[in-house]
């Protein structure tokens, strides 16, 4: 179990400077190797540049390696953040075969923009594909884009588009039409889950830095933080590995019945089929290069499924439609998309923090007591 820091609340940061400066101070005082990656054409909102930044602890050719990545959506990007310099603060003792690799800040621009997608209106989380075979629209694609792109210049028009999402789930069902909403779509570069064109800054980036220090690893365990998806303040685990799989398997010993129970926190009751995910990219990375593989994105729940979509809608808006609207409301609505993801309550976040420290302590201690299979 990791010895929580005193304070522990401040490794809770309110800017993706602030973080960043953390990140790497900690990583430095920790004896980290630290690399930076700048972004070759985003900005900061005041000009600065923006890097995606990795610390390795542990002995450099590790045959067990332990991946936390943070930032996939920007305004989730804080709470995987936080769990990262707390783990760094822990200074967990590592055996001579493991080390652990943090990515902070995958999507830096999504986090210095508040924005839960890349510069190019791009959701990082369905980009991982192969881009000259890109999934077909379905039946409700485009009927789905249309509504959820309804706006104004005081932001989404909500009335319109939940009345015309209610019609489409009583035509469609709560299933489909959930699985058109959240799975990716490639076909309407200003909609909501644009999967983007080709790879990303960041899709590469990541996939650069796993082809470098996956070198020789044997058994890897990747964990992907977000937050939004789940009881409020409380882990849901996503494993996407097939069921019975020796992936799925290992999963399940290392994060326990929250792997089975992970279908129940959607509203249909059936987990949309994502396309393009970014752990899987990883998973495949480490993989190719001749390990075996523990992976699971883990959310932190914050509300409802309904406010949670009117912050999508809210994000999308800001980001296409609000170019001549009033740079005040700008500012409240943006407010509103970070505490959607965010929550600025004490209680949510020490929650946060101590289920961190233990799925970081049972992840780490799992991966020590991995026997390699034949």
């Amino acid at each position: 179990m990791i010895k929580k820091p005193q304070n522990s609340l401040s490794v809770f940061s309110d800017s993706y400077e602030t973080a960043r400066k953390q990140f790497l101070s900690e990583a430095d005082a920790a004896g980290a190797i630290i690399e930076s990656f700048k972004h070759s054409s985003a900005h900061c909102p005041d000009g600065a540049a923006l890097f995606t930044d990795t610390a390795w602890l542990g002995p450099r050719h590790a045959s067990n390696v332990m991946i936390m990545i943070c930032g996939t959506h920007g305004p989730e990007s804080y709470t995987g953040a936080a769990i990262q310099l707390a783990c760094l603060k822990a200074r967990r003792p590592l055996t001579s075969s493991t080390a652990i690799l943090l990515i902070h800040a995958i999507n830096p621009f999504g986090w210095a923009h508040c924005s839960r997608t890349t510069e190019n209106n791009v959701d990082l989380n369905r980009n991982f594909i192969d881009h000259q075979k890109k999934p077909l629209e379905t039946d409700l694609t485009q009927p789905v884009q249309d509504l959820l792109r309804s706006s104004n210049a005081r932001g989404p028009r909500f009335v319109k588009i939940m009345l015309g999402l209610g019609k489409l789930l009583l035509s469609a069902g709560s299933s489909k039409l959930l699985n058109e909403i959240s799975r990716g779509q490639y076909h309407h570069a200003d909609g909501i889950g644009f999967g983007g064109r080709s790879p990303e800054w960041s899709n590469e980036t990541l996939q650069k830095i796993l082809h470098t220090h996956l070198k020789g690893s044997k058994r890897v365990t990747i964990i992907d933080w977000h937050t939004g998806i789940g009881d409020y303040g409380e882990p849901c685990f996503l494993c996407f590995d097939e069921i019975h799989t020796p992936e799925y398997n290992r999963a399940l010993q290392v994060w326990g019945k929250g792997i089975e129970r992970s279908h129940t926190n959607y509203s249909s009751g059936e987990r949309p089929d994502y396309q393009g995910l970014l752990i899987n990219a990883a998973r495949d990375v480490a993989q190719a290069a001749g390990a075996q593989t523990t992976t699971c994105v883990i959310e932190f729940g914050t509300y409802s499924n309904l406010k949670m979509l009117k912050a999508l809608l809210i994000d999308r808006w800001l980001r296409i439609d609000a170019m001549t609207s009033r740079p005040a409301l700008k500012e409240k609505l943006k407010e509103q998309v970070l505490r959607s993801f965010y929550p600025i309550d004490v209680q949510w976040r020490a929650s946060v923090l101590n289920h961190g420290a233990k799925i970081f302590s049972d992840s780490l201690a799992a991966l020590d007591a991995w026997k390699e299979e034949s």
